[in-house]
C-alpha cells in the first residue's frame, strides 16, 4: 500500500524482501501433504477490466492499492474494496459489474500524533454475517517524515510505522467508524520513534475467513525487538469485539495487542511466523473440493527459479498453521519488477469466486478469478494509473 501523492512504487521491494529461512512454526513437524488439485490459468482466459481509473477515478490518486475485499450486502448487492487510503465503496450486482463510489467510506486524520493511529489509513479486509453490519481490519500507516520532529531521518521507508486497527460499519459498508483510541488488532511491542531507519510493524492483514466457529486473519509483520519478520495469524472467538483478536504463539492464540503508547510494553511478546509464508497475503479462501485452504501471494523478481519480472504464487493448508511449499500459479511483472521495458506491471492478487456460496467469497469452487491491480509504466516508475482487472482461473485434479 502506497501514502499520499508520492505513491512509493519501492515500498512493497522492502516488504517482500522480509522472508527468512527460520522465520516458521516451531512445532511443525512437515508441510501439508498436497491438495491433490493444482490451480492454473483457464485456458478461455482473457483479461478483463474490473474497475477503470481513466473513466472511473473520483480523483488523480483514486486507486485500487490493495487486494480485493468483497461481501453481499443486506439488499443482495455486492460491496467491495481494493483500497487506497481515502476508501471507497465498489458496488455492483455481482463482482463482474461492480463500479466505483465516489462517496468515501472511511479516512484517516492525518494526525501527526502516533498514538492516535489515524495518519493514513486503508480498509484492508471485512467480514459480515447480516451484511448490514460489518467488521474491518484497518490497515494504519504511521508516515513520521510528513510530521516535523518525529523522525531522525528524511525518506518515507525509514520512517514509516504500522499497525492494524478495527472499524465498524452499520449501513453495509457505506460509512466506517472506529472507536478512540482506536482498538488494535495487531502492534509492534514499541513506540514509532524505536528503531527508525527502516518500515517497522504489522501489515496488509488479509481477508477475514470463519472456521470452526472462529474467525482468521493472516498478518505480515517486518519484526524487530524480538519478533522474527513474516507472516502471523490471528484469531478472534468474537468478530463484533475488535479486542478479541489474538496471534498464534506456537502452540495457541494467547497473544495480545500491547498499544505501544498506552499499556505496559514489558507484557508484549512475539507471535510465532508461519513457514513458508514469504510476505503479504493478498487472499485467503478455502477450496470446497478440497477442504482445503488456499494462500494467493504477489512476489517479485525469484533469481534462483530465473524468474526476473515476478510471479503468482500460492500455498496450500489444512490447518491455517502449516503450509505447503509455494507453487507458481503465473509469471509476469509484478510491481517489483526493474525492467524498465516493462509497459505494464501487476500486483495486489486475490483470488474471488462470484458464485461462492459465502457471503463474504470466503470458499471457491472449480472455478474462480484472479483480481490484480495493473499498473501503466511510464519512464521506469508507477503513477496513478492503474485498473482493476481480473483473470479466469481453475482448480484441476491431480493423479487418478
Amino acid at each position: 500500500m502506497r501514502s499520499a501523492r508520492t505513491a512509493f512504487a519501492w515500498l512493497p521491494a522492502a516488504l517482500l524482501a522480509i522472508a527468512t529461512p527460520d522465520a516458521g512454526l516451531a512445532q511443525a513437524p512437515g508441510a501439508p501433504a498436497a491438495a491433490g488439485y493444482r490451480l492454473e490459468i483457464a485456458p478461455d482466459a482473457k483479461e478483463e477490466t474490473v474497475v477503470s481509473w481513466a473513466r472511473e477515478r473520483c480523483e488523480e490518486w483514486d486507486l485500487p492499492d490493495a487486494p480485493l475485499r468483497a461481501f453481499r450486502d443486506n439488499k443482495g448487492e455486492v460491496v467491495a474494496f481494493a483500497s487506497h487510503y481515502r476508501s471507497r465503496p465498489l458496488i455492483g450486482g455481482n463482482l463482474g459489474a461492480i463500479r466505483k463510489s465516489c462517496a468515501v467510506s472511511f479516512e484517516a486524520k492525518s494526525s501527526a500524533d502516533p498514538s492516535q493511529f489515524s495518519d493514513k489509513s486503508w480498509i484492508a479486509a471485512t467480514w459480515t454475517g447480516d451484511g448490514r453490519n460489518v467488521e474491518a481490519l484497518v490497515h494504519a500507516e504511521y508516515h513520521a517524515d510528513k510530521h516535523p520532529g518525529a523522525c531522525r531521518f528524511k525518506d518515507a521507508m525509514s520512517c514509516w510505522y504500522n499497525v492494524v486497527t478495527a472499524a465498524h460499519s452499520s449501513d453495509g459498508g457505506l460509512s466506517f467508524k472506529t472507536d478512540e483510541p482506536r482498538p488494535l488488532v495487531a502492534a509492534p511491542g514499541f513506540p514509532q520513534e524505536v528503531g527508525q531507519g527502516r518500515h517497522r510493524g504489522f501489515f496488509n492483514p488479509s481477508n477475514i475467513v470463519q472456521k470452526d466457529g472462529a474467525w482468521y486473519a493472516l498478518i505480515m509483520t517486518t519484526g524487530g525487538e524480538g519478533q522474527k519478520n513474516g507472516v502471523c495469524l490471528f484469531r478472534s472467538t468474537n468478530i463484533k469485539d475488535p479486542t478479541s483478536w489474538r496471534a498464534f504463539d506456537g502452540q495457541d492464540f494467547t497473544i495480545r495487542a500491547v498499544d505501544p503508547y498506552r499499556d505496559d510494553l514489558s507484557q508484549a511478546r512475539p507471535c510465532q511466523t508461519l513457514k513458508p509464508l514469504p510476505t503479504t497475503v493478498g487472499s485467503l479462501t478455502r477450496h470446497e473440493a478440497s477442504g482445503k485452504w488456499l494462500a494467493i501471494f504477489h512476489l517479485g523478481p525469484d533469481p534462483s527459479q530465473n524468474i526476473t519480472g515476478g510471479r503468482v504464487a500460492y500455498s496450500w493448508s489444512d490447518d491455517l498453521v502449516r503450509w505447503s511449499p509455494l507453487q507458481t500459479l503465473m509469471v509476469h511483472p509484478t510491481m517489483w519488477s526493474k525492467n524498465c521495458s516493462d509497459r505494464l506491471r501487476y500486483g495486489y492478487g486475490a483470488l474471488a469466486d462470484p458464485a461462492s456460496r459465502s457471503r463474504n467469497f470466503e470458499t471457491t469452487g472449480d472455478g474462480a478469478y484472479l483480481f490484480m491491480t495493473k499498473m501503466k509504466v511510464a519512464d521506469c516508475k508507477l503513477g496513478p494509473d492503474r485498473d482493476l482487472v481480473r483473470l479466469k482461473v481453475q482448480f484441476v485434479k491431480e493423479g487418478p
